[in-house]
């Protein structure tokens, strides 16, 4: 029962109480009177049931005034709930508001957002340049930049003997480039052009092939076999083969950058693969594209046979690969015009003073024809990654290099020209530690481009460490559109002159930063 119900019930109970003992005292006083006149014979008093009927009204009386109160407190108390439950509505009403202004105030934020974020992509799109669309299926265009700034020690403020700026300390463009690639099934086809300040502004076209392949099993297996004609990477180890956009380190080995200098040469190739067997085979001019004296022409009728044999298989979380290369080709010494007789003094003994033994004379020559040498290389490279968790991966790879008479950058080997052949040895070794988006590697390199070098020092011939090495640690941050690559190479080699006129290393570490950005 509530409140009302139970103060209702209590107010009757006094009201039957009092109407109960009233019939009782009315009933005895009645039966009093009647014995008492039987017994006394007195004379009659005043009317029992006159004194009933008053004390009725009485009792009557009392019971309305309990009832006008009880109703009077029952008011009161329906009038104080509804006055709480009034309350509580308007409170319950004045927080619903509340709340309904709150969320319509974050609806026309969002909507403001919103209209805003429409009108900066509407403005984007509006002044954004022209987009290129592949027309046709299986064609994609690609491209990438990388652009740097170094640091060397051995830079000078000079030019050299043959014009050349010997300052380093500068801003370049190692690599712009832009390329288109089909693959038709049956057909592939690929451009790049390459755009650098190197050497001064210069823009050329370097990857140009065209192919015919029978292709593999499945869409990512290598081609069974494929024949190709034009230009393209020269077959030989692992760096040389491998993109620009996926190295880590600066540039190559500087074996690599020795031996096979632009990494581009014209020809033909034979290459393919089936299941972990990798091979490919090359007959080219002989001649890459950033060879220092006929880059891109061939000056003789023979040409360059170049290949690879090796093996890629990936084993749960690790992938090995490697292989071997070999290159017999033919170079090409430059004949000469004729000369006048020369006299000619050497200070042999370098003390300043002309002696008999040290004045020689020289009869002038008749012009002396062109002449071609021979030319070998080989090689083995190995490589070893395994991946810990998907943001933790470790790589390890090494290359060796042993050559005849084939630096074409660094020392060009021309046997004919100093009347003995150069043997040329070369190696790296490096590790890359990738973690998540980060990457830090650190490479040694050794290449000796004359392993028979001397010279002479007061008049006696000396051997001569004619090496370079050096070790490179490079740190990165990548991303799917691009990278940031710190490096700091030591480079040691013995082209300095002491005061003593001895040869001694040439301080020339250098500091690069490198911005790369992929399209």
């Amino acid at each position: 029962m509530n409140r009302l119900q139970q103060d209702s019930t209590a107010s009757l109970w006094p009201r039957r109480l009092l109407a109960m003992l009233a019939c009782v005292a009315l009933l005895g006083i009645a039966s009093e009177s009647r014995a008492q006149g039987k017994r006394n014979k007195e004379p009659p008093g005043p009317d029992p049931m006159v004194e009933l009927e008053k004390l009725k009204a009485d009792l009557e009386k009392q019971l309305a005034d309990k009832d006008t109160e009880s109703r009077a407190r029952e008011a009161a108390l329906k009038k104080e709930q509804e006055g709480s439950l009034e309350q509580v509505r308007e409170e319950s009403e004045k927080r619903l508001a509340a709340e309904r202004l709150e969320r319509q105030g974050e609806l026309l934020r969002l909507q403001k957002a919103l209209e805003e974020a429409a009108a900066r992509e509407e403005a984007r799109e509006r002044n954004a340049p022209p987009r290129v669309t592949a027309s046709a299926p299986g064609l994609s265009l690609y491209g990438y930049l990388q652009a740097d700034y170094q640091v060397r020690q051995s830079s000078e403020d000079q030019l050299s003997s043959d014009g050349r700026a010997l300052n380093e300390d500068r801003f370049l463009i190692r690599r712009a480039r832009l390329g288109l690639y089909m693959d038709r099934g049956y057909g592939e086809g690929r451009l790049e052009v390459d755009g650098n300040t190197v050497s001064g502004s210069a823009f050329r076209v370097l990857d140009a092939e065209a192919s015919l392949k029978l292709p593999g099993a499945t869409a990512a297996a290598p081609p069974i076999v494929m024949a190709t004609i034009g230009s393209f990477r020269i077959p030989f180890g692992r760096e040389v083969t491998e993109d620009d956009r996926q190295r880590l380190f600066m540039e190559r080995s500087t074996a690599a950058r020795a031996l096979f200098p632009g990494e581009f040469d014209l020809g033909v190739r034979l290459m393919g693969g089936w299941q972990f067997i990798r091979y490919a085979l090359a007959v080219q001019n002989g001649q890459p594209l950033d060879g220092t004296s006929f880059g891109g022409v061939d000056p003789n009728h023979q040409k360059d046979i170049v290949g690879r044999v090796g093996a890629e298989q990936a084993v749960g979380a690790a992938e090995v690969s490697g292989g071997i290369s070999a290159l017999r080709g033919t170079g090409f010494h430059q004949g000469s015009a004729a000369t006048k007789p020369t006299l000619q003094w050497n200070d042999s003994d370098e003390n300043g003073s002309v002696s008999q033994t040290e004045i020689s004379g020289s009869p002038g020559l008749s012009a002396s024809p062109s002449s071609n040498f021979t030319r070998l290389a080989f090689g083995a490279d190995a490589s070893f990654a395994f991946r810990w968790s998907p943001l933790l991966r470790t790589i390890a790879m090494a290359e060796f290099f042993f050559a005849d008479d084939l630096d074409r950058a660094i020392v060009p080997a021309d046997p004919k020209g100093i009347g003995r052949s150069y043997r040329e040895l070369g190696y790296y070794a490096g590790i890359v530690q990738e973690v998540g988006r980060w990457r830090l590697g650190i490479r040694y390199d050794y290449y000796n481009p004359d392993q028979d070098a001397n010279k002479n020092a007061k008049g006696n011939p000396v051997p001569t460490d004619a090496s370079y090495s050096t070790l490179a640690v490079v740190a990165a941050c990548t991303a799917s559109w691009g990278r940031l690559i710190l490096e700091y190479d030591h480079n040691r080699n013995h082209s300095g002159i002491s005061v003593t006129g001895m040869p001694t290393n040439l301080s020339d570490d250098a500091v690069i930063v490198r911005g790369e950005v992929l399209f």
